[in-house]
This record gives structure tokens, sequence and C-alpha cells, in this order.
């Protein structure tokens, strides 16, 4: 079966929660200042120049309402469905029969929760490398192909940046811009101008995300790992790496900004594998011998789109693969 987004965000588990983001888009050009329009940006880019996340594309924006968790949350809801929230899986143990048992830590006591499931699914290709904090021990005959496939997935870091201020001390032309010809930002956003988000203290928040190249810089002084043991990143360096990407994005803003540049509110978040510098071809990963799947953005477009297109194909084949046991 052949899925698309608005397919998705027409149905009525999701209504209300993916909503067109009618905002001012296109592309900032950082060495002179200039913006151009989505639209122009688009026919002058052709279709490889797509820019951040195919934001130049012509195809309609749709954003979380009011934010992306709510979309999970949503579909946690559905009937026949249980939801362990604040959980952490640590170990999935394939039983004879075929049946998975998968043990968790819930809550901030961790208390151990173990559960069977016919099918486990992983969503994330940190859940089979040992030194991710998503790391899940998989206890089975074989992994097969599957986890092969998922740790030759080569990662592209990132650094967002979240900041709060006073309305109109950016008055940028713009909602949103893939930038151009900087080695520091390639995307930057108006949050509050998106559905849902908006605010009305006087205080607006924007988001920016880093290049690939300065976020590799960013985690030289701070890796994720050292000796294969995961490294969790601290408040100190987070708030170290805020002030160093608020210096970053104010010089690719200086012709918008305003005098008084005291942000009320500035957190990073260290994203070690924000993106994915290679995709599988497949839509997903399925094993119905072990009746194991994976899917999520490795999977032929590393986007929240691609996301929900290989999640959706791996519920037709484990669908297909249950019909035919």
């Amino acid at each position: 079966m052949k899925h698309s987004v608005y397919q998705v965000q027409q149905g009525s588990s999701l209504a209300g929660l993916l909503t067109p983001w009618n905002a001012r888009l296109g592309s900032l050009d950082a060495a002179t200042g200039s913006f151009t329009d989505r639209k122009e940006s688009h026919a002058a880019a052709g279709p490889s120049g797509q820019g951040f996340c195919g934001i130049l594309g012509s195809g309609q924006v749709l954003v979380g309402t009011p934010g992306m968790s709510a979309i999970c949350r949503r579909l946690a809801q559905q009937p026949g469905i249980e939801g362990q929230w604040g959980a952490k899986v640590n170990r999935a143990i394939q039983q004879q029969g075929g049946l998975w048992e998968v043990i968790a830590e819930v809550g901030k006591d961790k208390q151990e929760h173990t559960a069977l499931h016919s099918v486990l699914v992983l969503a994330d290709q940190m859940n089979v490398r040992s030194e991710s904090p998503g790391y899940v021990e998989l206890q089975c005959s074989s992994t097969g192909p599957v986890t092969r496939k998922l740790d030759s997935i080569q990662r592209s870091p990132r650094f967002s940046l979240m900041l709060a201020l006073r309305r109109d001390t950016i008055r940028a032309p713009f909602d949103g811009a893939s930038v151009a010809n900087s080695s520091t930002i390639e995307w930057v956003a108006r949050d509050s101008s998106k559905p849902g988000r908006e605010r009305d203290d006087g205080v607006e928040c924007w988001v920016a995300v880093t290049t690939e190249g300065f976020s590799e810089h960013l985690l030289s002084e701070k890796p994720l790992t050292q000796d294969g043991r995961y490294l969790p990143q601290s408040q100190d360096d987070l708030s170290n790496a805020a002030g160093i990407i608020w210096a970053a994005l104010q010089d690719v803003l200086r012709p918008f900004l305003g005098e008084e540049l005291a942000p009320v509110y500035l957190q990073a978040q260290r994203w070690g594998s924000a993106f994915k510098a290679t995709t599988l071809e497949e839509p997903c990963l399925w094993d119905p011998s072990l009746r194991l799947a994976a899917c999520g953005d490795f999977c032929r477009q590393s986007d929240l789109e691609g996301a929900i297109l290989s999640g959706l194909a791996a519920a037709d084949a484990i669908m297909d693969g249950a019909q035919r046991r």
C-alpha cells in the first residue's frame, strides 16, 4: 500500500495535529543578508535545491500542533494501544515460539517492567549501538540483516538553539529561512509563528539549527563518546554551546536585529544523530522469521516525513506477515 503524509494528516486519528504552516518561508543569504521568498527560491534552485528539510520545495509545509509531541500522544491514545511514558528499554529477549520479552526501567525510581510482544520494532538506529543511551540488548539466535543494516548508517549531528526575546527584537522579513553561505547556521525560524504556538506576553520564540560542520566543531570540544562510552551532556556544556551558537546566529541575522539583544530564555540541545548522512534504500526493514522490524528517518529520507512513511511501511509488512502465519 502506498501512503502519503497528507493522507495521515486528513485521517481521523491525527485530525488537527498536523497543520499547514502558512508562513513567510524562503532562503536567507548570510553573505548578503538578502531573503528570497520560497516560491522564487524553488524556481531558481530547481529540484536539487530543496533547502533545509525540503523547505524550499513546492509541497505544503506541515507542523505538529501545538507541538510535535502531540502527535505521539494522540497515537498512544488509540484503542488497543498501551503506552509506557518515561520508560527506558534495556533488553529484548526472544522466547521459544517467537514472542519477544521486553524489559524496561519505568519512572524515576526505575522499576523493572516486563511485557511480551509478538513483534519487536526498532525505531532508532541507536538501538543497536552499544555506546548509545538508546542501546537495546537483543537476545535471540541471530538478529540477521536488520541490525547489520542499522549499524551501517552514518549519522550527521546537529545542535539546535531555542531562544525567547521581546517581540520585534528580530525584525526579519521571514518566519522560516533555509540559510545559505553560512558555515554555522543552516536553519532559523520564528517558532511563535507556527499554529498553536502563538504568545500573548510580548515575547516570541525562535529556533536555529547549526550546520553539520559547526556541529562537528562543537563536538570536538565535548564529544558524544569516549573510549566507546557515551558521555551525557551536562547543563554547563549546553549553556556554553548556547552562548556560542547565539553569537553565530547574531552574525547571520545582523541586518534584522534591534538594539536590545537580551534573550529571556536561551537553551541549546545536542542531537548526535539528528540526520542521517546515509539512508537505506528500503522503506523499512522486516525479518518475518525473527518478527523483528525497523523503521524511521534512516529509511529513504532523513526527516519527519520519511519517518512517518517508514512507520506506515513497517505496519503494512507486519500485518502482511501476520496474515501469512
